[in-house]
């Protein structure tokens, strides 16, 4: 009888598995699996580099937004609130830096919604950037912002932040237990494939027993093929999902980082990307043909 060897090419059945029909069922299934499970962990990878680069963004500061001034009176009166405040950043205690925007960065800022074309004369806000210094209460500082500036517009990003924590949470929480069905099914899938080569090749697998065989022996056949199928069908699933995203990512580099931030994978989540899932469906496949062939065979028995 053939013993298993090391290098899968070179193994050698007793049983015709590789032929008939259904001889790349398992590959089909297994890089289906890999394929979506690595835009999963991708997804997953994504969105902790967006929440990061928003909470970094957001957290730790204040903005203060003075209204646009249409008439001459407005105007001095919204350049004389904009020097109390920028004067209040700069000696209050719990401010490391402030500074006032541009008309410039403050048209860049509302470009994505205006166009490229705003008009000259559009009114615009005065919008003030403040840096707080690490592990103060902004509390203090934002009733004196409003004791000086009534009406200018304070807005500490708490809200925004458990927004943006609440759909990542969410997010994350749908690509799980899609991930966990998917899996499910590809079990499923590979179990019932099992189950049907076994049918197949009833009439060899009884004549194996009849010479000797153990179930171990014909387990490891039905074992073999399947996780030889597994691996090549994950390494098919996570090429074509890597293709997928250098292709998303090359057609979307243009979108404005003010709407959507730019995502970069550091190299080892990219290592991640391509062995997890490899790995991950390659142990279920080998698990579950193992499992099913010897409960099957236990019935034959």
């Amino acid at each position: 009888m053939a013993k298993s060897k090391l290098i899968p090419g070179k193994y050698q059945y007793d049983i015709g598995l590789d032929q008939g029909a259904g001889a790349h069922l398992v590959a089909w299934s297994t890089g289906l699996m890999v394929f979506f499970a690595t835009l999963a962990l991708a997804v997953n990878l994504g969105l902790n580099a967006v929440t990061q680069s928003w909470v970094s963004g957001l957290s730790g500061s204040l903005t203060v937004e003075i209204k646009p001034p249409v008439t001459d009176e407005q105007k001095a009166a919204s350049a004389e609130t904009l020097k109390k405040v920028l004067w209040l950043a700069k000696q209050h205690p719990a401010v490391e830096k402030s500074r006032a925007l541009t008309r410039e960065e403050i048209l860049a800022l509302l470009r994505p919604w205006l166009g490229e074309k705003a008009p000259d004369s559009l009114p615009l806000p005065a919008i003030i950037d403040i840096t707080l210094k690490k592990d103060v209460d902004s509390a203090a500082l934002i009733a004196d912002l409003n004791k000086i500036a009534p009406d200018a517009a304070v807005d500490s990003h708490a809200d925004t932040l458990s927004d943006v924590k609440t759909l990542v949470a969410t997010a994350r929480m749908f690509v799980l237990l899609l991930t966990g069905v998917i899996i499910l099914l590809t079990a499923a899938s590979i179990a019932g494939i099992v189950r049907s080569k076994l049918a197949i090749h009833a009439q060899e697998v009884e004549t194996l027993h009849l010479v000797g065989a153990s179930d171990e022996y014909i387990a490891r056949q039905f074992r073999h093929h399947t996780l030889k199928g597994a691996m090549k069908g994950a390494l098919g699933g996570v090429v074509c999902m890597v293709l997928a995203i250098l292709g998303v990512s090359y057609m979307t580099h243009t979108i404005d980082t003010a709407i959507f931030p730019h995502v970069r994978l550091m190299p080892l989540e990219w290592i991640l990307i391509a062995a997890a899932p490899v790995l991950a469906g390659s142990l279920i496949a080998h698990f579950t043909a193992q499992r099913t062939v010897m409960r099957e065979l236990s019935k034959l028995a």
